[in-house]
Parts: C-alpha cells; sequence; structure tokens
C-alpha cells in the first residue's frame, strides 16, 4: 500500500475517534466487523482450497503406489525394448 494513502487512513480514523460522535464510532466498529468477517470468510476459504488440494495429491499419490505395488505382483512391466524386439522379428514383406 502506498503510504500516503495508509496515513490518509490513519488520520480519518483517527479523526472519527477524535471527534467522538456516536453515530461515526458505530459506523467504525461496523466497518471493522465487516472487514473481520470479510477475513474470515476467505480465511475458511482459503482452508477448503488447501484441504482440498492437499487430499487431491494424497489420493493420487496412494493410487500410483497401488499401480506400482499391483504391477509387482502381476508381474507386468513396461519394456519399451521389448516391443522393439518384437518389430524386428516381423517378416518383411517384398
Amino acid at each position: 500500500m502506498n503510504r500516503k494513502v495508509g496515513l490518509t487512513i490513519l488520520f480519518a480514523l483517527v479523526a472519527l475517534l477524535v471527534s467522538q460522535s456516536p453515530l461515526s464510532a458505530f459506523l467504525l466498529e461496523e466497518a471493522f466487523t465487516l472487514l473481520l468477517v470479510i477475513a474470515a470468510v476467505l480465511l475458511v476459504i482459503w482452508l477448503f482450497l488447501v484441504a482440498f488440494v492437499s487430499v487431491w495429491h494424497f489420493v493420487r499419490f496412494v493410487l500410483f503406489l497401488l499401480r506400482a505395488i499391483s504391477r509387482r505382483i502381476s508381474g507386468i512391466r513396461d519394456d519399451p525394448v521389448s516391443s522393439e524386439k518384437e518389430m524386428i522379428h516381423l517378416p518383411l514383406r517384398h
């Protein structure tokens, strides 16, 4: 935030508090309450997003491990060299 803007806001808040008008104090309290509610809502949304992304990556990791374990148990292997060897032994057409 620009320093001049911050000082202007600070001076405006001090002027509202010094004037001791019940209406200005009430409006200031309402403004702070609104900012607090907005911050709380954004925090809850952020926590839900972090939890979702964490769970998503955990599930992907577990599925990756299960796939690796199932391939190790069943003996399936991804061997690109074996498919190239099979292509070498194909009969040539003239």
